[in-house]
């Protein structure tokens, strides 16, 4: 039994959604970084002011995430182009590195048998080379539900090779919306508006913190030069005075900003 120990959790894991934990490792990992910032020592007020740094850090480093997801499309490495590319526009960056794996997999599942019934379509594959290991999917057309008895898709809520080869099989060249977990697409947070208004403030923090953090680099590196320091001071107060007036229903001209004066 001790043999198996790597099997223990997943047993009793598997087909129920836990996002891909299967340890404490990462509540173990966000302890550590509360860890830099406060420490047994620190008194009620020093404790609040530190773990308010460590929560702007960590929503920087989110932001930060959001932000390189929207920059360009990874390129394609699959021979499931259209799938692949769909993917990648649909996912964030760290979901499509985990899911094009089950891309290259799927071009090594070999279907068995197809059986057409009342409910649907079921398709019976195995791995090319391992008739040993086989996986049924059920596929309704009509819902345009799958479900695979590897369970993965409940587990990570992505899609599995086996879905995937099904996918090919009848010509599917976008991920169907049952396939697809919202928490893991590039649109999630534009989605989060609450009527009450308090989601909408909690991102509007969120994104001031990740602001404050950027232009804590920028100003890092604008203020060694005078004339990038000029430029960059130039650009800020352009845009603030820019938005502004925009939010005053105004139109105040952008070029007739007055620049702010250098102390």
């Amino acid at each position: 039994m001790y043999e198996e120990k790597h099997m223990w959790a997943t047993v009793y894991i598997r087909g129920k959604f836990f996002a891909g934990f299967r340890t404490t490792s990462r509540c173990e990992g966000l302890h550590s970084i509360v860890a830099r910032y406060v420490g047994s020592r620190h008194d009620l007020t020093s404790f609040v002011e530190h773990f308010q740094r460590c929560v702007a850090h960590m929503r920087f480093k989110e932001f930060n995430a959001d932000y390189e997801s929207t920059r360009g499309v990874p390129v394609m490495k699959t021979c499931i182009e259209l799938l692949e590319r769909y993917a990648a526009e649909l996912y964030t960056h760290e979901i499509f590195r985990f899911f094009r794996p089950f891309l290259s997999r799927a071009g090594s599942m070999r279907v068995l048998n197809i059986e057409n019934n009342d409910d649907g379509i079921k398709y019976i594959m195995c791995k090319h080379g391992r008739p040993d290991f086989m996986w049924t999917i059920d596929f309704r057309q009509e819902e345009m539900i799958f479900m695979c008895t590897c369970l993965r898709m409940e587990s990570f809520g992505i899609p599995c090779e086996h879905i995937v080869k099904v996918l090919v099989d009848i010509d599917i060249c976008e991920i169907p919306r049952s396939l697809v977990l919202d928490r893991w697409t590039k649109k999630v947070k534009s989605a989060l508006i609450d009527p009450s208004g308090f989601t909408r403030d909690a991102v509007v923090i969120s994104r001031q913190s990740a602001l404050m953090e950027f232009s804590k680099q920028l100003a890092a590196v604008a203020a060694k030069v005078p004339e990038r320091y000029e430029e960059t001071r130039d650009l800020i107060m352009g845009l603030y005075s820019s938005y502004k007036a925009v939010d005053e229903g105004t139109n105040q001209p952008h070029s007739d900003v007055a620049k702010s004066s250098d102390y």
